[in-house]
Protein backbone atom coordinates (compact mmCIF):
# COMPACT_ATOMS: atom_id res chain seq x y z
CA UNK A 1 0.00 0.00 0.00
CA UNK A 2 3.19 2.14 -0.23
CA UNK A 3 3.39 5.00 -2.77
CA UNK A 4 4.24 3.79 -6.13
CA UNK A 5 3.12 3.17 -9.49
CA UNK A 6 2.64 0.18 -11.94
CA UNK A 7 6.23 0.76 -13.51
CA UNK A 8 8.20 0.90 -10.09
CA UNK A 9 6.31 -2.50 -9.10
CA UNK A 10 8.39 -4.05 -11.95
CA UNK A 11 12.11 -1.87 -11.48
CA UNK A 12 14.60 -4.43 -10.16
CA UNK A 13 15.65 -4.53 -6.51
CA UNK A 14 18.91 -2.67 -5.64
CA UNK A 15 21.95 -4.69 -7.57
CA UNK A 16 19.58 -7.04 -9.20
CA UNK A 17 18.33 -7.60 -12.94
CA UNK A 18 15.36 -8.86 -14.19
CA UNK A 19 15.27 -12.68 -14.74
CA UNK A 20 11.42 -13.80 -15.32
CA UNK A 21 8.26 -12.96 -14.49
CA UNK A 22 4.48 -14.03 -14.68
CA UNK A 23 1.96 -11.36 -14.60
CA UNK A 24 -2.45 -11.26 -15.05
CA UNK A 25 -4.69 -8.79 -15.26
CA UNK A 26 -8.09 -7.69 -17.16
CA UNK A 27 -7.28 -4.95 -19.32
CA UNK A 28 -3.35 -3.45 -20.64
CA UNK A 29 -2.50 -1.41 -22.80
CA UNK A 30 1.13 -1.04 -25.55
CA UNK A 31 2.35 1.71 -23.96
CA UNK A 32 2.19 0.59 -20.52
CA UNK A 33 3.12 -3.04 -21.19
CA UNK A 34 6.21 -1.87 -23.14
CA UNK A 35 7.26 0.17 -19.90
CA UNK A 36 6.71 -2.33 -18.09
CA UNK A 37 8.87 -4.80 -20.13
CA UNK A 38 11.92 -1.94 -20.20
CA UNK A 39 11.76 -1.24 -16.06
CA UNK A 40 12.24 -5.30 -16.00
CA UNK A 41 14.67 -6.15 -17.89
CA UNK A 42 16.31 -5.21 -21.46
CA UNK A 43 16.61 -8.59 -22.34
CA UNK A 44 14.63 -9.63 -25.37
CA UNK A 45 16.12 -13.10 -27.14
CA UNK A 46 13.58 -14.44 -24.95
CA UNK A 47 10.32 -14.14 -23.08
CA UNK A 48 10.43 -12.25 -20.18
CA UNK A 49 7.59 -11.54 -19.09
CA UNK A 50 4.18 -13.71 -19.38
CA UNK A 51 1.24 -11.48 -19.29
CA UNK A 52 -2.18 -13.86 -18.76
CA UNK A 53 -4.97 -11.04 -19.76
CA UNK A 54 -8.38 -11.43 -20.05
CA UNK A 55 -9.20 -12.87 -24.16
CA UNK A 56 -8.97 -9.02 -26.17
CA UNK A 57 -9.32 -8.44 -30.10
CA UNK A 58 -6.70 -5.95 -28.74
CA UNK A 59 -3.87 -8.18 -27.84
CA UNK A 60 -0.40 -7.19 -27.11
CA UNK A 61 2.06 -9.33 -28.86
CA UNK A 62 3.70 -7.36 -30.56
CA UNK A 63 6.68 -6.26 -27.11
CA UNK A 64 9.87 -8.26 -27.74
CA UNK A 65 10.42 -10.06 -25.07
CA UNK A 66 6.71 -10.16 -23.68
CA UNK A 67 5.03 -13.26 -24.61
CA UNK A 68 1.46 -12.69 -24.72
CA UNK A 69 -0.45 -16.02 -22.88
CA UNK A 70 -3.33 -16.66 -25.49
CA UNK A 71 -5.95 -17.21 -23.29
CA UNK A 72 -8.65 -20.33 -23.75
CA UNK A 73 -12.12 -18.68 -25.08
CA UNK A 74 -14.56 -21.46 -24.18
CA UNK A 75 -14.34 -23.59 -20.81
CA UNK A 76 -11.77 -21.25 -18.96
CA UNK A 77 -13.26 -21.40 -15.67
CA UNK A 78 -13.69 -18.15 -15.04
CA UNK A 79 -16.50 -15.27 -16.01
CA UNK A 80 -13.80 -12.72 -16.20
CA UNK A 81 -10.04 -12.86 -15.66
CA UNK A 82 -9.86 -10.02 -13.68
CA UNK A 83 -6.75 -10.59 -11.08
CA UNK A 84 -3.84 -8.04 -11.12
CA UNK A 85 -1.02 -9.81 -9.69
CA UNK A 86 2.58 -10.33 -10.83
CA UNK A 87 5.27 -12.94 -9.69
CA UNK A 88 8.33 -12.04 -10.81
CA UNK A 89 12.33 -13.19 -10.12
CA UNK A 90 15.55 -10.98 -10.30
CA UNK A 91 18.76 -12.48 -10.50
CA UNK A 92 21.67 -10.33 -8.19
CA UNK A 93 24.61 -8.66 -9.63
CA UNK A 94 28.18 -10.38 -9.29
CA UNK A 95 26.44 -13.55 -7.30
CA UNK A 96 24.05 -16.31 -7.79
CA UNK A 97 21.35 -14.88 -5.11
CA UNK A 98 17.71 -14.36 -6.44
CA UNK A 99 14.72 -12.09 -5.64
CA UNK A 100 11.36 -13.35 -5.94
CA UNK A 101 8.59 -10.20 -5.80
CA UNK A 102 4.97 -11.02 -5.09
CA UNK A 103 2.72 -7.79 -6.33
CA UNK A 104 -0.86 -7.12 -6.21
CA UNK A 105 -2.78 -4.34 -7.64
CA UNK A 106 -6.11 -3.16 -7.70
CA UNK A 107 -5.53 -1.12 -10.60
CA UNK A 108 -4.99 -2.89 -14.36
CA UNK A 109 -1.86 -2.67 -16.44
CA UNK A 110 -3.09 0.25 -18.05
CA UNK A 111 -2.27 4.22 -17.84
CA UNK A 112 -5.50 5.21 -15.71
CA UNK A 113 -3.41 3.89 -12.67
CA UNK A 114 -0.29 6.25 -13.52
CA UNK A 115 -3.11 9.51 -13.89
CA UNK A 116 -6.75 10.18 -12.43
CA UNK A 117 -7.14 6.35 -11.22
CA UNK A 118 -7.26 5.79 -7.62
CA UNK A 119 -5.68 2.72 -7.07
CA UNK A 120 -3.78 0.46 -4.06
CA UNK A 121 -0.24 -1.43 -4.35
CA UNK A 122 1.28 -4.34 -2.18
CA UNK A 123 4.40 -6.23 -2.93
CA UNK A 124 7.03 -8.24 -0.55
CA UNK A 125 10.44 -9.01 -1.81
CA UNK A 126 11.69 -12.37 -0.57
CA UNK A 127 15.34 -13.41 -0.58
CA UNK A 128 15.78 -16.58 -1.26
CA UNK A 129 19.04 -17.49 0.86
CA UNK A 130 17.60 -15.93 4.04
CA UNK A 131 13.03 -16.76 3.03
CA UNK A 132 10.40 -15.49 5.90
CA UNK A 133 7.97 -17.50 6.49
CA UNK A 134 4.90 -15.75 5.85
CA UNK A 135 6.36 -14.91 2.54
CA UNK A 136 6.73 -17.97 1.31
CA UNK A 137 3.43 -18.60 2.45
CA UNK A 138 1.87 -15.89 0.67
CA UNK A 139 4.46 -16.75 -2.92
CA UNK A 140 3.48 -20.30 -3.17
CA UNK A 141 0.10 -19.84 -3.07
CA UNK A 142 0.22 -17.38 -5.91
CA UNK A 143 2.41 -19.63 -7.90
CA UNK A 144 -0.83 -22.02 -7.90
CA UNK A 145 -2.60 -19.15 -9.15
CA UNK A 146 -0.88 -18.81 -11.96
CA UNK A 147 0.18 -22.72 -12.70
CA UNK A 148 -3.82 -22.93 -13.01
CA UNK A 149 -3.81 -20.38 -15.60
CA UNK A 150 -1.04 -21.60 -17.33
CA UNK A 151 -3.77 -24.40 -17.84
CA UNK A 152 -6.04 -22.36 -19.09
CA UNK A 153 -4.18 -20.65 -22.64
CA UNK A 154 -1.58 -21.28 -25.18
CA UNK A 155 1.49 -21.03 -23.09
CA UNK A 156 3.62 -22.59 -26.24
CA UNK A 157 5.86 -19.57 -26.16
CA UNK A 158 7.26 -19.90 -22.70
CA UNK A 159 6.83 -23.76 -22.76
CA UNK A 160 10.08 -23.63 -25.56
CA UNK A 161 13.49 -23.98 -24.05
CA UNK A 162 15.65 -20.22 -24.95
CA UNK A 163 19.57 -20.97 -25.08
CA UNK A 164 18.86 -24.74 -23.77
CA UNK A 165 16.70 -23.50 -20.49
CA UNK A 166 12.94 -23.05 -20.18
CA UNK A 167 12.84 -18.96 -19.59
CA UNK A 168 10.96 -19.63 -16.18
CA UNK A 169 13.08 -22.22 -15.40
CA UNK A 170 14.88 -20.51 -12.40
CA UNK A 171 12.31 -18.50 -11.03
CA UNK A 172 10.28 -21.83 -10.58
CA UNK A 173 13.42 -23.95 -9.52
CA UNK A 174 13.75 -21.12 -6.45
CA UNK A 175 10.21 -20.83 -6.04
CA UNK A 176 9.93 -24.98 -5.22
CA UNK A 177 13.26 -24.70 -3.30
CA UNK A 178 11.74 -22.52 -0.72
CA UNK A 179 11.26 -24.70 1.91
CA UNK A 180 7.14 -25.46 3.31
CA UNK A 181 5.45 -23.01 5.30
CA UNK A 182 3.23 -23.58 8.26
CA UNK A 183 1.28 -20.13 8.22
CA UNK A 184 -2.03 -19.18 6.16
CA UNK A 185 -1.16 -16.94 3.32
CA UNK A 186 -2.17 -13.65 2.97
CA UNK A 187 -3.01 -14.04 -0.57
CA UNK A 188 -5.89 -14.86 -1.87
CA UNK A 189 -7.27 -16.01 -5.27
CA UNK A 190 -11.13 -16.93 -5.86
CA UNK A 191 -10.67 -19.81 -8.22
CA UNK A 192 -12.42 -22.51 -6.20
CA UNK A 193 -13.86 -19.91 -3.15
CA UNK A 194 -15.01 -16.49 -3.46
CA UNK A 195 -13.27 -14.02 -1.81
CA UNK A 196 -15.87 -12.84 0.87
CA UNK A 197 -15.27 -16.09 3.13
CA UNK A 198 -11.81 -15.62 2.65
CA UNK A 199 -11.77 -11.98 3.51
CA UNK A 200 -13.82 -12.47 6.23
CA UNK A 201 -11.91 -15.72 7.78
CA UNK A 202 -8.44 -13.21 7.63
CA UNK A 203 -9.92 -10.15 8.97
CA UNK A 204 -11.10 -11.44 12.63
CA UNK A 205 -9.51 -10.33 15.38
CA UNK A 206 -9.09 -11.15 19.30
CA UNK A 207 -11.79 -8.87 19.71
CA UNK A 208 -14.92 -7.72 18.38
CA UNK A 209 -14.31 -4.33 15.92
CA UNK A 210 -15.79 -1.24 15.94
CA UNK A 211 -15.02 -0.06 12.60
CA UNK A 212 -16.06 -1.38 9.43
CA UNK A 213 -14.72 0.60 6.57
CA UNK A 214 -15.09 -0.17 2.73
CA UNK A 215 -13.99 1.06 -0.49
CA UNK A 216 -14.85 -0.13 -4.23
CA UNK A 217 -14.82 1.46 -7.68
CA UNK A 218 -18.19 -0.73 -8.79
CA UNK A 219 -20.86 -2.18 -7.41
CA UNK A 220 -23.84 -4.53 -8.29
CA UNK A 221 -26.00 -2.32 -11.00
CA UNK A 222 -29.39 -4.26 -9.94
CA UNK A 223 -30.99 -7.44 -8.70
CA UNK A 224 -28.49 -7.42 -5.56
CA UNK A 225 -32.07 -6.77 -3.11
CA UNK A 226 -32.59 -3.26 -0.94
CA UNK A 227 -29.27 -3.06 0.54
CA UNK A 228 -26.84 -4.72 -1.24
CA UNK A 229 -23.32 -6.42 -0.43
CA UNK A 230 -21.80 -4.28 1.83
CA UNK A 231 -25.03 -4.85 4.35
CA UNK A 232 -24.51 -8.40 3.56
CA UNK A 233 -20.77 -8.19 4.47
CA UNK A 234 -21.49 -6.83 7.33
CA UNK A 235 -24.10 -9.30 8.67
CA UNK A 236 -21.64 -11.83 7.98
CA UNK A 237 -19.09 -10.42 10.59
CA UNK A 238 -21.58 -9.71 13.01
CA UNK A 239 -22.72 -13.46 12.67
CA UNK A 240 -19.35 -14.36 12.92
CA UNK A 241 -18.68 -12.32 16.01
CA UNK A 242 -15.65 -10.49 14.19
CA UNK A 243 -17.73 -6.78 14.26
CA UNK A 244 -19.94 -5.08 16.98
CA UNK A 245 -23.23 -4.16 16.58
CA UNK A 246 -22.79 -0.63 17.10
CA UNK A 247 -19.69 -0.79 14.82
CA UNK A 248 -19.21 2.90 12.78
CA UNK A 249 -19.62 1.84 8.79
CA UNK A 250 -17.85 3.87 6.37
CA UNK A 251 -18.49 3.46 2.78
CA UNK A 252 -16.29 4.96 -0.18
CA UNK A 253 -17.34 5.38 -3.33
CA UNK A 254 -17.58 7.67 -6.45
CA UNK A 255 -20.79 9.71 -6.24
CA UNK A 256 -20.87 10.40 -9.65
CA UNK A 257 -20.68 6.64 -11.12
CA UNK A 258 -21.58 4.25 -7.96
CA UNK A 259 -24.10 2.21 -9.96
CA UNK A 260 -27.15 0.15 -8.36
CA UNK A 261 -25.91 2.12 -4.85
CA UNK A 262 -27.31 4.76 -6.36
CA UNK A 263 -30.78 3.55 -6.07
CA UNK A 264 -30.27 1.82 -2.31
CA UNK A 265 -28.42 4.44 -0.82
CA UNK A 266 -31.22 5.15 1.49
CA UNK A 267 -31.51 1.53 2.53
CA UNK A 268 -27.81 1.61 3.15
CA UNK A 269 -27.85 4.68 5.38
CA UNK A 270 -30.76 3.98 7.30
CA UNK A 271 -28.58 0.94 8.34
CA UNK A 272 -26.09 2.79 9.77
CA UNK A 273 -23.33 3.43 6.56
CA UNK A 274 -21.59 7.14 5.99
CA UNK A 275 -21.42 7.06 2.53
CA UNK A 276 -18.29 9.26 1.37
CA UNK A 277 -16.34 10.00 -1.66
CA UNK A 278 -12.67 9.45 -1.59
CA UNK A 279 -9.58 11.60 -1.26
CA UNK A 280 -6.22 11.42 -2.54
CA UNK A 281 -3.46 13.63 -2.08
CA UNK A 282 -1.70 12.64 -5.65
CA UNK A 283 -5.12 13.01 -7.50
CA UNK A 284 -6.18 16.13 -5.84
CA UNK A 285 -10.83 16.10 -6.51
CA UNK A 286 -10.57 14.79 -9.95
CA UNK A 287 -9.49 11.37 -8.43
CA UNK A 288 -11.73 8.04 -9.74
CA UNK A 289 -11.82 5.29 -6.74
CA UNK A 290 -10.49 2.32 -8.68
CA UNK A 291 -9.13 1.01 -5.50
CA UNK A 292 -11.01 -2.11 -4.03
CA UNK A 293 -10.68 -2.98 0.10
CA UNK A 294 -12.30 -3.72 3.60
CA UNK A 295 -10.89 -2.52 6.52
CA UNK A 296 -12.29 -4.13 9.74
CA UNK A 297 -10.48 -2.67 12.77
CA UNK A 298 -10.57 -1.06 16.58
CA UNK A 299 -9.12 1.70 18.50
CA UNK A 300 -9.70 5.38 19.22
CA UNK A 301 -6.34 7.01 18.65
CA UNK A 302 -4.83 4.60 16.76
CA UNK A 303 -6.25 1.55 14.02
CA UNK A 304 -5.60 -1.57 15.05
CA UNK A 305 -6.83 -3.76 12.59
CA UNK A 306 -6.27 -5.80 9.24
CA UNK A 307 -7.74 -4.67 5.68
CA UNK A 308 -8.22 -6.56 2.10
CA UNK A 309 -7.18 -5.05 -0.86
CA UNK A 310 -7.34 -6.18 -4.22
CA UNK A 311 -8.91 -6.71 -7.51
CA UNK A 312 -12.29 -7.71 -6.62
CA UNK A 313 -15.18 -5.15 -6.67
CA UNK A 314 -17.88 -5.67 -4.04
CA UNK A 315 -20.28 -6.87 -6.65
CA UNK A 316 -21.40 -10.71 -6.88
CA UNK A 317 -18.86 -11.67 -9.30
CA UNK A 318 -16.52 -9.89 -8.27
CA UNK A 319 -16.75 -10.76 -4.18
CA UNK A 320 -19.33 -13.09 -3.78
CA UNK A 321 -19.35 -15.93 -6.39
CA UNK A 322 -16.07 -18.41 -7.17
CA UNK A 323 -14.38 -18.52 -10.43
CA UNK A 324 -15.55 -22.16 -11.14
CA UNK A 325 -18.85 -21.47 -10.20
CA UNK A 326 -19.08 -18.50 -12.75
CA UNK A 327 -17.74 -15.49 -10.94
CA UNK A 328 -14.39 -14.14 -11.91
CA UNK A 329 -11.03 -14.92 -11.11
CA UNK A 330 -9.90 -12.43 -8.70
CA UNK A 331 -7.02 -12.10 -6.00
CA UNK A 332 -5.66 -10.32 -2.92
CA UNK A 333 -4.03 -9.85 -0.31
CA UNK A 334 -5.59 -9.36 3.57
CA UNK A 335 -2.77 -7.67 5.67
CA UNK A 336 -2.06 -6.26 9.42
CA UNK A 337 -2.21 -2.40 9.41
CA UNK A 338 1.16 -0.75 10.68
CA UNK A 339 2.01 -0.72 14.13
CA UNK A 340 1.26 3.12 15.30
CA UNK A 341 -1.32 4.39 12.65
CA UNK A 342 -3.20 7.18 13.68
CA UNK A 343 -7.05 7.63 12.54
CA UNK A 344 -6.61 11.23 11.72
CA UNK A 345 -3.24 12.44 10.77
CA UNK A 346 -2.16 15.42 12.54
CA UNK A 347 -0.12 18.51 11.47
CA UNK A 348 3.65 17.84 11.21
CA UNK A 349 3.07 14.52 11.56
CA UNK A 350 3.12 11.18 9.66
CA UNK A 351 1.58 7.98 9.86
CA UNK A 352 -2.44 8.73 9.57
CA UNK A 353 -4.35 6.19 7.40
CA UNK A 354 -5.25 8.25 5.24
CA UNK A 355 -1.75 8.04 4.10
CA UNK A 356 -2.38 4.59 2.69
CA UNK A 357 -5.39 4.34 1.80
CA UNK A 358 -7.88 6.93 -0.21
CA UNK A 359 -10.08 7.72 3.03
CA UNK A 360 -11.42 10.93 4.58
CA UNK A 361 -13.73 11.25 7.62
CA UNK A 362 -15.03 14.96 7.30
CA UNK A 363 -17.72 15.08 4.42
CA UNK A 364 -20.14 12.55 3.47
CA UNK A 365 -22.39 12.49 0.35
CA UNK A 366 -25.90 13.54 -0.22
CA UNK A 367 -28.24 11.22 -1.44
CA UNK A 368 -29.45 13.48 -4.13
CA UNK A 369 -25.86 13.44 -5.39
CA UNK A 370 -25.71 10.22 -6.15
CA UNK A 371 -25.56 9.04 -9.68
CA UNK A 372 -25.44 5.46 -11.39
CA UNK A 373 -22.79 6.61 -14.20
CA UNK A 374 -22.46 4.32 -17.42
CA UNK A 375 -22.99 0.60 -16.81
CA UNK A 376 -20.54 -1.84 -17.32
CA UNK A 377 -19.46 -2.60 -20.58
CA UNK A 378 -18.26 -6.19 -21.25
CA UNK A 379 -14.87 -6.49 -23.18
CA UNK A 380 -14.97 -7.47 -26.87
CA UNK A 381 -13.15 -10.90 -27.27
CA UNK A 382 -12.26 -12.14 -30.49
CA UNK A 383 -13.99 -14.81 -32.60
CA UNK A 384 -11.08 -17.19 -32.47
CA UNK A 385 -7.40 -17.53 -31.47
CA UNK A 386 -4.39 -17.16 -33.73
CA UNK A 387 -3.54 -21.02 -35.25
CA UNK A 388 0.03 -20.36 -33.92
CA UNK A 389 1.86 -18.41 -31.65
CA UNK A 390 5.12 -17.26 -33.34
CA UNK A 391 6.71 -17.67 -36.85
CA UNK A 392 10.23 -19.43 -38.06
CA UNK A 393 12.63 -17.79 -39.47
CA UNK A 394 16.04 -19.75 -41.15
CA UNK A 395 18.38 -19.64 -44.11
CA UNK A 396 16.09 -16.63 -45.90
CA UNK A 397 12.33 -18.66 -45.23
CA UNK A 398 9.61 -17.48 -42.94
CA UNK A 399 7.34 -20.40 -42.28
CA UNK A 400 4.97 -21.48 -39.55
CA UNK A 401 5.47 -24.42 -36.89
CA UNK A 402 4.18 -27.60 -38.50
CA UNK A 403 4.33 -26.93 -41.59
CA UNK A 404 1.01 -24.99 -41.50
CA UNK A 405 0.51 -22.22 -44.10
CA UNK A 406 -0.58 -18.96 -42.62
CA UNK A 407 -1.39 -15.92 -45.39
CA UNK A 408 0.73 -13.32 -43.53
CA UNK A 409 2.15 -9.32 -44.62
CA UNK A 410 5.21 -9.52 -46.53
CA UNK A 411 8.26 -7.25 -46.07
CA UNK A 412 6.55 -4.76 -48.56
CA UNK A 413 2.96 -5.34 -47.04
CA UNK A 414 1.90 -7.24 -50.26
CA UNK A 415 0.18 -10.80 -48.97
CA UNK A 416 2.40 -13.83 -48.84
CA UNK A 417 1.93 -17.30 -48.08
CA UNK A 418 4.16 -19.53 -45.73
CA UNK A 419 6.43 -21.14 -46.00
CA UNK A 420 7.89 -18.02 -48.45
CA UNK A 421 11.43 -16.31 -48.65
CA UNK A 422 11.91 -13.30 -46.45
CA UNK A 423 15.67 -12.25 -47.39
CA UNK A 424 17.94 -11.61 -43.94
CA UNK A 425 17.29 -9.50 -41.85
CA UNK A 426 15.03 -11.92 -40.21
CA UNK A 427 11.61 -9.91 -39.17
CA UNK A 428 11.16 -9.36 -35.05
CA UNK A 429 7.37 -9.28 -35.73
CA UNK A 430 5.19 -10.45 -38.42
CA UNK A 431 1.55 -10.02 -39.42
CA UNK A 432 -0.82 -13.00 -39.95
CA UNK A 433 -3.76 -11.53 -42.54
CA UNK A 434 -6.27 -13.51 -40.99
CA UNK A 435 -7.18 -11.29 -37.34
CA UNK A 436 -4.37 -8.99 -37.78
CA UNK A 437 -2.44 -10.81 -35.20
CA UNK A 438 1.01 -9.56 -34.52
CA UNK A 439 3.09 -12.45 -33.72
CA UNK A 440 6.90 -12.54 -32.73
CA UNK A 441 9.44 -14.30 -34.52
CA UNK A 442 12.07 -17.13 -33.48
CA UNK A 443 15.14 -17.10 -35.26
CA UNK A 444 18.05 -19.83 -33.96
CA UNK A 445 16.18 -20.89 -31.30
CA UNK A 446 15.54 -17.46 -29.56
CA UNK A 447 13.19 -14.33 -30.37
CA UNK A 448 14.03 -11.93 -33.16
CA UNK A 449 15.02 -8.74 -31.44
CA UNK A 450 15.73 -5.18 -32.46
CA UNK A 451 19.27 -4.61 -32.59
CA UNK A 452 21.24 -1.62 -34.08
CA UNK A 453 22.72 -2.29 -37.63
CA UNK A 454 25.65 -0.12 -37.08
CA UNK A 455 27.80 0.38 -33.80
CA UNK A 456 30.55 1.06 -32.83
CA UNK A 457 33.18 -0.66 -30.59
CA UNK A 458 32.22 1.61 -28.02
CA UNK A 459 28.59 0.31 -28.28
CA UNK A 460 29.75 -3.29 -27.76
CA UNK A 461 31.39 -2.77 -24.69
CA UNK A 462 28.55 -0.84 -23.23
CA UNK A 463 26.48 -3.23 -23.83
CA UNK A 464 28.76 -6.27 -22.86
CA UNK A 465 31.19 -5.23 -20.32
CA UNK A 466 27.66 -5.33 -17.94
CA UNK A 467 26.93 -9.07 -18.97
CA UNK A 468 24.31 -10.95 -18.31
CA UNK A 469 22.33 -7.65 -17.56
CA UNK A 470 21.34 -6.25 -20.44
CA UNK A 471 22.41 -2.63 -21.20
CA UNK A 472 19.79 0.26 -19.90
CA UNK A 473 19.10 2.11 -23.02
CA UNK A 474 19.66 5.77 -20.79
CA UNK A 475 23.06 4.29 -19.97
CA UNK A 476 26.12 6.00 -20.63
CA UNK A 477 28.78 4.53 -23.13
CA UNK A 478 31.51 6.39 -21.04
CA UNK A 479 32.50 3.47 -18.62
CA UNK A 480 32.23 4.23 -14.87
CA UNK A 481 32.52 7.40 -13.05
CA UNK A 482 36.30 8.06 -12.59
CA UNK A 483 37.46 4.85 -14.39
CA UNK A 484 38.92 4.76 -17.18
CA UNK A 485 37.62 4.90 -20.67
CA UNK A 486 36.88 1.59 -22.83
CA UNK A 487 38.94 2.15 -25.26
CA UNK A 488 40.34 5.34 -27.32
CA UNK A 489 38.37 7.67 -28.20
CA UNK A 490 37.37 6.76 -32.28
CA UNK A 491 36.98 10.36 -33.75
CA UNK A 492 40.54 11.87 -34.42
CA UNK A 493 42.62 9.73 -33.08
CA UNK A 494 46.33 11.50 -32.23
CA UNK A 495 48.11 7.85 -33.26
CA UNK A 496 49.48 6.75 -35.90
CA UNK A 497 46.92 5.11 -38.07
CA UNK A 498 48.47 1.58 -37.36
CA UNK A 499 49.48 2.00 -33.87
CA UNK A 500 45.80 3.30 -33.40
CA UNK A 501 43.86 0.22 -35.13
CA UNK A 502 46.56 -2.15 -32.60
CA UNK A 503 45.55 -0.30 -29.91
CA UNK A 504 41.91 -0.15 -30.43
CA UNK A 505 41.08 -3.93 -31.56
CA UNK A 506 43.24 -5.27 -28.78
CA UNK A 507 41.46 -2.67 -25.87
CA UNK A 508 38.60 -4.31 -27.39
CA UNK A 509 39.39 -8.14 -27.14
CA UNK A 510 41.31 -7.45 -23.88
CA UNK A 511 37.71 -5.97 -21.99
CA UNK A 512 35.95 -9.04 -24.43
CA UNK A 513 38.03 -11.72 -23.03
CA UNK A 514 38.11 -10.24 -19.38
CA UNK A 515 33.93 -10.91 -19.09
CA UNK A 516 33.60 -13.54 -21.32
CA UNK A 517 36.10 -15.74 -18.45
CA UNK A 518 33.93 -14.96 -15.87
CA UNK A 519 30.25 -16.01 -17.64
CA UNK A 520 28.17 -18.28 -16.14
CA UNK A 521 27.13 -21.59 -17.73
CA UNK A 522 23.64 -20.26 -17.70
CA UNK A 523 24.11 -17.27 -19.80
CA UNK A 524 26.94 -18.75 -22.71
CA UNK A 525 24.80 -20.12 -25.58
CA UNK A 526 22.87 -16.00 -24.89
CA UNK A 527 26.88 -14.49 -24.79
CA UNK A 528 28.14 -16.44 -28.04
CA UNK A 529 25.12 -15.34 -30.06
CA UNK A 530 25.04 -11.78 -28.42
CA UNK A 531 28.94 -11.33 -29.09
CA UNK A 532 28.23 -12.06 -32.88
CA UNK A 533 25.86 -10.03 -33.66
CA UNK A 534 27.72 -7.02 -31.97
CA UNK A 535 30.58 -7.52 -33.61
CA UNK A 536 29.36 -8.36 -37.24
CA UNK A 537 27.23 -4.72 -36.75
CA UNK A 538 30.53 -2.92 -36.47
CA UNK A 539 31.38 -3.77 -39.23
CA UNK A 540 31.01 -0.75 -41.37
CA UNK A 541 31.57 2.11 -38.51
CA UNK A 542 34.91 0.26 -37.42
CA UNK A 543 36.16 -0.56 -41.06
CA UNK A 544 39.75 1.30 -40.61
CA UNK A 545 40.47 -0.72 -37.64
CA UNK A 546 39.26 -3.87 -39.39
CA UNK A 547 40.59 -2.93 -42.65
CA UNK A 548 44.37 -2.65 -41.20
CA UNK A 549 43.88 -6.40 -40.15
CA UNK A 550 42.65 -7.47 -43.18
CA UNK A 551 45.46 -5.55 -45.25
CA UNK A 552 48.29 -7.16 -42.73
CA UNK A 553 46.80 -10.24 -43.14
CA UNK A 554 46.32 -11.27 -39.61
CA UNK A 555 43.12 -12.21 -37.83
CA UNK A 556 42.83 -11.12 -34.37
CA UNK A 557 39.64 -13.27 -33.43
CA UNK A 558 40.63 -16.14 -32.34
CA UNK A 559 42.29 -14.89 -29.28
CA UNK A 560 38.77 -14.86 -28.06
CA UNK A 561 39.23 -18.94 -28.28
CA UNK A 562 42.16 -19.01 -25.77
CA UNK A 563 40.71 -21.52 -23.00
CA UNK A 564 42.47 -18.78 -20.65
CA UNK A 565 39.87 -16.42 -22.11
CA UNK A 566 36.89 -18.84 -21.87
CA UNK A 567 34.72 -20.17 -18.64
CA UNK A 568 35.51 -23.66 -17.55
CA UNK A 569 33.27 -26.73 -18.84
CA UNK A 570 32.14 -23.98 -21.86
CA UNK A 571 30.91 -25.81 -25.14
CA UNK A 572 33.64 -23.69 -27.24
CA UNK A 573 31.91 -25.07 -29.85
CA UNK A 574 29.26 -22.53 -29.94
CA UNK A 575 31.61 -19.66 -29.58
CA UNK A 576 34.03 -21.12 -32.47
CA UNK A 577 30.61 -21.01 -34.75
CA UNK A 578 30.24 -17.44 -34.03
CA UNK A 579 33.74 -16.18 -34.40
CA UNK A 580 33.35 -17.87 -37.89
CA UNK A 581 30.49 -16.05 -38.78
CA UNK A 582 32.15 -12.60 -37.24
CA UNK A 583 35.51 -13.29 -39.60
CA UNK A 584 33.20 -14.07 -43.11
CA UNK A 585 31.39 -10.72 -41.91
CA UNK A 586 35.00 -8.37 -41.16
CA UNK A 587 35.77 -10.40 -44.85
CA UNK A 588 38.79 -12.18 -42.29
CA UNK A 589 37.35 -15.96 -42.96
CA UNK A 590 40.75 -16.95 -45.20
CA UNK A 591 43.29 -15.45 -43.06
CA UNK A 592 45.69 -17.08 -40.88
CA UNK A 593 45.37 -16.30 -37.25
CA UNK A 594 47.27 -13.33 -35.62
CA UNK A 595 48.62 -15.65 -33.13
CA UNK A 596 49.26 -19.01 -35.24
CA UNK A 597 53.03 -18.47 -34.18
CA UNK A 598 52.56 -17.46 -30.56
CA UNK A 599 51.93 -19.61 -27.99
CA UNK A 600 48.29 -19.21 -26.14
Amino acid sequence: MMNTTLITLFMPPENCFGDFGFLCGFTATPKVMGQIRRSFTGEMARPVLAAFIHPTINAISDIPGLAWMWMRLQDRGYNLLHAKVALMGFRKRDEDGYVIRLAVSTGNWTQDPLTDSIDLFWSIDLQTDTPVDQDIADIQAAWAMFDWLRNRGDCTLIERKYDGALPYARLEAEIRRLPASTLQPRFIDSRSQALLPQVVERLGLRKRADRLILGSGYFEAEGDGSAGLPERLRKTLLAEKLLKKSATLNLFLNPLSCQGLAMRAPALTDAGWNLRRPTSALHGEDGRLHAKFVLLASGQDEAQGRVYIGSGNLSRNGFETAANAGGNLEAGVVVDLPKGLKWRQRKNSKGGLATLLPIQFNDTVTLSALQPGSGFVPPEEPAALPPVSWLIWQDGTLSAPDGIVLDVAGRDGATVSTPCAWPAPAPAIVTLLHGDWRLPVIAEGVLVAPRPTEMTVEDVLAGLGSFPEPMDADQSDDGPEGGEPLVEASDSPELPPATYAIRRMMGLLVRLGETQANIHPRDWPRWCRELRQNLCAICVQEQPMIGFFRDANANPLPALLDPRMCPTGADLNLLERSMKAVAQEWKLNDIPSLWAEEEI
